[in-house]
């Protein structure tokens, strides 16, 4: 029995010693060194030289391929054993151990498309750059543009082929991978180094912190023999997979050495001189082009429409201001006929003379105002102003002119007149109307206060007390009506006027009318008729009863008061979703030119006239505003001599299409 345990730990020995020791390494997609291909496998000079290691030590290594931060998580969680080109950072150095013998040195390469104008890092400025994340090129390029103020939007990208394929797609400007990535597959994408080349770096081999110590030491020792074997695996493998581009380092004959270092030389002498020349000549023309960019800024920045046009009507800019205003684009007016045509219309080809003559002058010409259309069809008022500001290369003359809108205040002045020319006859009308209402006012009142006195006669038969007292009764309800008509208008002057809608019965309220009117027109020679009436099913609708009643009262008035015979007659028809109100009288009628008037407040038809009628003027007025107040309208239909046919309109349901405030703006003088 004890024999056959032997036995079989001595096989079970054999067995261990003979079996291959295995590693996981970090693989991550970092052409030509270490990649996975199409097929799946990975492949690449590193892989190829550690196969001599598998080989002659009897291990194993299984590549886990990812990005290259997934490599650094895995490696951090003991995931894999090993990675390789890593930069030392003191970060990286907190979990991971570094081999003494470096891989390579790189540095970092900025590459950009065949055909970018991106060849300094100050041309990164407003560029998209793709970069990888936790990669050190791509921390030091963010340092270095930060340090030199160069804003630029950076990209995450998962590896350097992912950065290349962003720029091959145009998704990028630049991208930033090491140089070796950068040498073996530029010509794959079509791209080429902008130049812009910075922080040279060992990368190494590491392990997890204090784990595999003796790997690392072993590849260490590899690493020695290899980069100073220029037939090395290792520097075989670089030759082969770079296409020649990275190769080993060759020795060649020291008079060679000499030559070159002696050209080198006169050649550093030389491009010394020639930068110089070069400094100078940018200090020269740095200069210039700061002074024109100045200049071009004031144009393109400037508060006020700015054109600078050749002769021979080249426009050779415009600024914002210019097409902000206008509404035109640059591609509009590229020459100054197509600005007359679009800004002048008809008059385009007399303003293009004008402009033609700024060429042949040597000094600021005021063009003045003028009308101009803009895109959408509006029109604004510009003033111009020009002067010529040299020539062109090929002897053309220039010019800039100058614009300032002055639309607003050229509304402004003319909303100055008006108020001036309303003002002037706002005074003329207030001083008829005092007269007027002075001479109203005293008649009655001295009719109260002359009658008042004759009832004081001793011995005053009934008859005239009685005669007497009607006289002092009517000139009481003549000067009551005077003054409730003021104080209307002035209500509506002020807006203090309320509109109360409620359900109201038009037909009561023309049967109320007539009642009260009838009587009236008994000792005139005069019929009163009310012909038209809503059916009962529609005389119910909602609106202001007060309102209704106070215009058709106003307008009997003025019926009763120019009517001596013949007949007025009143009443209302609907027409859809109106109601029409009329009142006809065969009274002596309104002149043409008097029609629009009457309905104006101060005003009366026949305020000049010596012989007018008795009144204050102002029923039809009053009429006026409470129909616009109802959402209507109201309007005469009359010649003179042959009577007045007053109509105006309510809608059926109730629109207060204008507020209090607005009749008293309208109506303020």
């Amino acid at each position: 029995m004890n024999k056959i345990l032997v036995t079989l730990l001595l096989v079970l020995s054999i067995i261990q010693a003979n079996a291959q020791e295995k590693f996981r390494i970090g693989a991550f997609s970092y052409y030509p060194a270490i990649f996975m291909d199409s097929d799946g496998i990975v492949k690449g000079f590193y892989v190829d030289a550690l196969k001599e290691v598998e080989e002659q030590n009897n291990i194993q290594f299984e590549y886990v391929f990812g990005s290259w931060d997934k490599c650094l998580e895995r490696i951090k969680n003991e995931e894999i054993d090993l990675l390789v080109s890593v930069a030392y950072t003191e970060e990286r150095s907190m979990y991971m151990d570094y081999g003494k013998e470096p891989l390579l040195t790189v540095w970092g390469e900025v590459y950009v498309n065949a055909d970018s104008e991106i060849d300094g890092i100050l041309d990164l400025e407003g560029q998209k750059v793709a970069i990888m994340k936790a990669d050190i090129n791509s921390w030091y390029l963010q340092d270095l543009t930060q340090k030199l103020s160069v804003n630029c939007k950076f990209i995450y990208a998962k590896d350097s082929e992912d950065v290349f394929k962003m720029l091959a797609y145009n998704k990028v400007d630049a991208g930033v991978v090491n140089n070796t990535f950068g040498a073996a597959q530029s010509r794959k994408y079509t791209l080429r180094s902008s130049g812009i080349i910075f922080n040279p770096f060992d990368i190494y081999f590491t392990v997890k912190k204090g784990k595999n110590e003796e790997i690392l030491n072993l590849l260490n020792n590899y690493l020695k023999e290899w980069k100073y074997q220029s037939n090395s695996v290792y520097n075989n493998a670089r030759q082969e997979w770079s296409h020649g581009e990275i190769g080993s380092i060759t020795v060649f004959p020291s008079w060679l050495k000499n030559t070159i270092i002696l050209i080198s030389g006169v050649l550093i002498l030389l491009l010394a001189f020639v930068f110089f020349l070069r400094y100078r000549v940018n200090v020269v023309t740095g200069k210039v082009k700061r002074t024109e960019e100045s200049f071009r800024s004031a144009i393109y920045f400037a508060p006020f429409p700015i054109m600078i046009h050749a002769e021979g009507g080249e426009v050779v800019t415009i600024n914002d201001a210019w097409t902000d205003l206008t509404g035109y684009t640059r591609n509009d007016i590229v020459t100054v006929q197509e600005w007359t045509e679009k800004a002048y219309g008809a008059e385009g080809k007399h303003f293009r003379k004008l402009i033609e003559e700024l060429y042949n002058s040597d000094k600021i010409i005021e063009g003045g105002e003028s009308e101009i259309i803009t895109a959408s069809g509006d029109k604004v008022i510009w003033d111009f102003s020009s002067a010529p500001i040299g020539v062109l290369d090929d002897s053309r003359k220039l010019v800039i002119s100058i614009a300032k809108d002055v639309t607003e205040r050229k509304k402004y002045e003319a909303e100055l007149i008006y108020a001036k020319e309303r003002a002037e006859k706002s005074d003329l009308l207030k001083s008829a109307f005092l007269a007027n209402m002075s001479h109203e006012i005293r008649t009655p009142m001295n009719g109260i206060l002359g009658f008042a006195d004759l009832l004081k006669t001793p011995q005053l038969n009934k008859e005239k007390k009685t005669r007497y007292l009607e006289i002092i009764s009517q000139s009481g309800k003549r000067m009551l009506s005077i003054i409730n008509d003021i104080v209307d208008i002035s209500k509506i002057e002020s807006g203090l006027i309320e509109i109360n809608i409620q359900e109201s019965n038009i037909n009561n309220q023309l049967e109320e009318l007539y009642n009260f009117f009838k009587p009236e027109l008994e000792n005139k020679n005069v019929e009163l008729t009310c012909t038209d009436k809503l059916l009962s099913k529609g005389e119910l609708i909602d609106t202001d009863e007060e309102k209704i009643h106070a215009i058709l009262s106003n307008l009997l008035k003025n019926a009763i008061k120019y009517c001596e015979n013949g007949f007025i007659d009143f009443g209302c028809v609907r027409k859809k979703e109106w109601l029409e109100f009329y009142v006809k009288d065969t009274g002596i009628g309104i002149a043409k030119d008097r029609q629009k008037a009457i309905f104006e407040r101060f005003i009366q038809a026949d305020i000049y006239d010596v012989n007018a009628k008795q009144g204050a003027g102002l029923g039809l007025a009053i009429a006026k505003s409470y129909v616009e107040m109802l959402g209507g309208k109201i309007w005469v239909e009359s010649k003179l001599g042959e009577g007045a046919n007053f109509h105006f309109t309510i809608p059926v349901q109730p629109i207060l299409i204008q507020q209090m405030s607005d009749f008293a703006t309208k109506s303020s003088i």
